[in-house]
C-alpha cells in the first residue's frame, strides 16, 4: 500500500483506500500521512506554494505537496500535540497559523530560523492537538494550542484556523488520515 515504516501504529478502514478508522483491529505502521476532507473525500490537504488548501490530487507534485509528517507521539490516540510538517522536499516547512492573514494556514520554513524567539513563536503557532472530530469521533480535528478555540478547517477550499460552531463548521474541521500520497523519502 505504500505505507512508510515507523513505530506508530494506525488502524485502517476499508471505507477509503489507506484511511484510518480508530477502533479497528488491522494495523499498519506509518510515519507519514495525508489528510483528506471528511465532506469532500476527493480533496486532500495540500501545500500550494506557501498556502494550505484542500484540493484534488492531479499530479505527482500534488502528491508530494499533500504528504505530511505528524510530529506527535501517536496517530492512534487522540489528545496528543504535534505539528504537521512537510514530509517531502523541500524539508523544514510546517503548517502555521498566519495571524497576519486572517488566521489563514500558511506553510512556513521553520528549521532554519536563527532568532530563538521568532522560532519559538512559529512553533507555537504551528502546534495542534489532534482530537476526535465532533462530527465523526472516528476521524481527526486539529485544535490550535496557542488559540484553543480555533481548529484547522477549510472554507472555500482554503485552510484557516477558526472556531467551529455550526454543523458545517464541524464538518469542515473533520479530516480523515490516509496513507501518504507520496511514500518515498525526500
Amino acid at each position: 500500500m505504500g505505507w512508510s515504516m515507523s513505530h506508530r501504529v494506525v488502524h485502517r478502514s476499508d471505507s477509503h483506500p489507506g484511511s484510518t478508522h480508530h477502533g479497528r483491529t488491522d494495523t499498519v505502521a506509518v510515519l507519514k500521512l495525508s489528510l483528506f476532507s471528511n465532506n469532500f473525500p476527493d480533496f486532500f490537504v495540500i501545500d500550494h506554494s506557501g498556502l494550505a488548501d484542500i484540493a484534488k490530487i492531479e499530479t505527482e507534485q500534488d502528491r508530494r505537496d499533500a504528504t505530511f509528517r505528524w510530529t506527535g507521539t501517536s496517530l492512534v490516540t487522540f489528545g496528543g500535540t504535534g505539528m504537521l510538517v512537510r514530509a517531502v522536499a523541500p524539508p523544514g516547512f510546517c503548517l502555521r497559523i498566519a495571524t497576519f492573514d486572517d488566521f489563514r494556514i500558511h506553510s512556513k520554513f521553520f528549521t532554519g530560523i536563527i532568532d530563538p524567539q521568532v522560532k519559538a513563536e512559529v512553533i507555537e503557532e504551528s502546534t495542534f492537538v489532534m482530537e476526535a472530530a465532533e462530527i465523526d469521533p472516528n476521524q481527526a480535528s486539529f485544535r490550535s494550542v496557542k488559540f484553543p478555540d480555533r481548529f484547522i478547517r477549510h472554507r472555500n477550499f482554503e485552510l484557516f484556523a477558526e472556531p467551529v460552531v455550526t454543523i458545517d463548521d464541524m464538518q469542515s474541521a473533520c479530516f480523515r488520515i490516509a496513507s501518504p500520497l507520496h511514500p518515498e523519502e525526500f
